[in-house]
């Protein structure tokens, strides 16, 4: 006779699971893995500890790297490719993973950075693929509840740095202008004056969008939204 082996999931509804993640006990531990990167970077939980924790509760979760079909052109012969990105060198790429926990899929996205959370990486390597995957992997791990704590912080600390990082437009100011000037007819472009130091206001962008900031950063720190 055959020994037939069963595997039993658990009838776990997942706003149990959510509160048990949100216990103090279970979040008091994951705030002993956090770590720091210095004055200039932001405290984070590595994807290792997270990931560990999430299974313990949920050993039976699937997790899943989406997949891009592509057609590249090399040495003048276009070849069908499979990437674990998507986007463009204008604006940058992004990863998406999903995580399937007792019969719920979460999906999420996350851009693939550059050196740091302020800029993404135009020209994406391995590495920095990589670790968008793991950290996106992460931020679906949170929509069940598992860390989403740590990311309320983090995001608080991402928008304190792209307030106070200008990330360059990479045209010469001179060419805006003539551009601008080019585009309404001659009319004058006014070019505003920063209330802080009387330096120039110079426009520049995030992904959170397009804002002036002060030419005599980092000594003054001085941002306004475009209006």
């Amino acid at each position: 006779m055959t020994e037939q082996i069963v595997t039993t999931i658990p009838s776990v509804s997942i706003a149990e699971l959510y509160k048990k993640f949100q216990s103090k006990k279970f979040r008091d531990d994951l705030a002993q893995c956090i770590k720091s990167k210095g004055s200039k970077g932001m405290d984070y939980v590595p994807w290792s500890n997270v990931m560990d924790r999430f299974f313990r509760e949920c050993p039976n979760a699937e997790y899943k790297f989406h997949e891009y079909p592509v057609d590249l052109t090399e040495n003048g012969i276009t070849v069908k490719r499979i990437l674990p990105y998507t986007g463009d060198s204008k604006r940058g790429y992004f990863v998406t993973t999903s995580v399937t926990c007792y019969g719920v899929t979460r999906s999420m996205t996350s851009p693939v950075y550059g050196k740091t959370f302020a800029t993404v990486a135009l020209t994406p390597q391995a590495n920095q693929i990589h670790n968008a995957q793991m950290r996106c992997l992460c931020k679906n791990v949170a929509m069940f509840g598992c860390g989403i704590e740590l990311w309320t912080r983090e995001e608080a600390t991402q928008l304190a740095a792209e307030d106070t990082i200008p990330v360059e437009t990479g045209i010469p100011e001179e060419k805006i202008i003539a551009v601008a000037t080019e585009v309404f007819g001659g009319s004058e472009v006014e070019i505003e004056t920063c209330p802080k130091c009387d330096s120039k206001l110079t426009q520049k962008s995030s992904k959170f969008g397009t804002f002036l900031a002060c030419v005599g950063y980092p000594a003054c720190k001085f941002t306004k939204p475009v209006s």
